[in-house]
């Protein structure tokens, strides 16, 4: 009997593990699955202090039509609408799926959920999962790329998934170029608490130096409700936010996001970081191809990076399947660049309207400031324009 082909995801985050896992379960008998990750994130110990991920319509009848649904429904958050405004100026919007479809826009799930879920997904369907190690050798010049690494194991694969976040060192290592656009914008991640009504709604706030956005989280043990939040700005706003005590901190997200969503009463450990963009020039060469963050690192605004994530994943089980069927599997760059090919619409159209997004009200311009409040207000009035943005926000290409 032929020795199966040898896929190794180097990289176990989100992307990657959701990408290990369906093709386990998909070709279980067909490929011997590897997942290399230098350390999988625990599980938080306080509700407030964990970290969360949108997903949009279309990636949640991906997941369910993969069978992934049943184990996150039960601890998802639904976003029924999406309120739109801008601070202190006219304009807002309510964005909605028309209502004979009588289903919420998106979901919420917190990450490490979703992180043990596929796991258990990956050990049920027999993928090595490496865990504790890194590469520290990686050659994809020869027939078959071959990666090496920290305890000394050499590994040969037939295809390599290259999923090790934005700074990848491997897709360096092969070669492959990144456009990067330095941030303008750094963010600030945390969860709170607040006293409002929960009614399902996420609320994302444009200011002069980036959004705000409030997402649902399921209610903690004490049925308190609670919003995932990532608040953008500039470095110097961002720096004095991070080096405030928790009531000032409290007070001054108060007054920048109103009380829609009630009175915040606590907030969870606070994380920044810098929000640049980064897409990779290349998602294929050699044997080797691009997925998530290593591919595209997307402005957080509308909550898009992951669910792209998720179209590419199905992109890919579509091209694992067809190789598959090949004599000799993953061996040619040209069927590879399929994969490229059927992502280039989807990656453009999204990275460009998220970076128009973050970009769009980050200016003191009077003449642009008054346009994109109108805007707002056109998007709330008319109702072609109304679903095109909805139709964005919940994956439909």
């Amino acid at each position: 009997m032929a020795k199966c082909p040898e896929l190794i995801v180097v990289g176990g985050g989100l992307a990657g593990l959701l990408l290990a896992a369906h093709a386990g379960e998909r070709f279980r008998d067909l490929l011997n699955i590897t997942v290399i990750e230098r350390a999988l994130p625990k599980a938080p110990e306080a509700s407030l202090d964990t970290r969360a991920t949108a997903l949009s319509r279309g990636s949640k009848e991906l997941l369910e039509s993969w069978g992934f649904w049943a184990e996150l429904s039960a601890a998802a958050k639904a976003i029924e609408n999406i309120h739109v405004s801008r601070k202190s100026r006219f304009g807002s919007a309510l964005l909605q799926d028309d209502a004979t479809q009588n289903k919420p826009m998106g979901w919420v799930v917190e990450n490490a959920l979703l992180q043990a879920a596929l796991l258990t997904r990956c050990e049920a369907t027999g993928v090595d999962v490496i865990e504790g190690h890194e590469v520290v050798d990686f050659t994809a010049t020869s027939d078959r790329p071959a990666l090496t690494l920290d305890d000394g194991r050499h590994l040969v694969a037939d295809l390599v998934i290259i999923s090790d976040g934005a700074e990848s060192l491997l897709r360096t290592q092969l070669g492959i170029g990144a456009e990067r656009h330095a941030p303008s914008q750094f963010a600030i991640a945390f969860n709170c608490e607040t006293d409002g009504a929960d009614t399902g709604i996420a609320y994302e706030r444009f200011t002069n130096e980036g959004p705000v956005a409030f997402l649902p989280l399921p209610g903690s043990d004490d049925n308190k409700l609670r919003y995932n939040v990532i608040w953008c700005a500039h470095q110097a706003t961002q720096s004095r936010l991070l080096a405030l005590d928790d009531q000032c901190f409290i007070d001054e997200l108060q007054a920048m996001v109103g009380w829609r969503a009630g009175r915040i009463t606590k907030i969870g450990r606070r994380a920044g970081w810098p929000l640049s963009v980064v897409v990779s020039r290349e998602l294929v060469r050699s044997r080797c191809l691009l997925l998530g963050n290593s591919a595209h690192t997307l402005h957080p605004v509308a909550g898009q990076g992951f669910n792209l994530s998720v179209r590419d994943v199905d992109r890919l089980i579509a091209l694992l399947a067809d190789e598959l069927q090949t004599e000799s599997p993953f061996d040619s760059v040209a069927r590879l660049s399929n994969f490229e090919r059927a992502s280039v619409s989807d990656h453009e159209q999204t990275i460009a309207v998220t970076t128009l997004l973050s970009a769009l009200f980050d200016t003191p311009q009077s003449l642009i400031d008054s346009m994109s409040s109108a805007a707002l207000a056109a998007i709330d009035i008319f109702a072609p324009i109304r679903r095109g943005v909805a139709n964005f926000g919940m994956g439909r290409r």
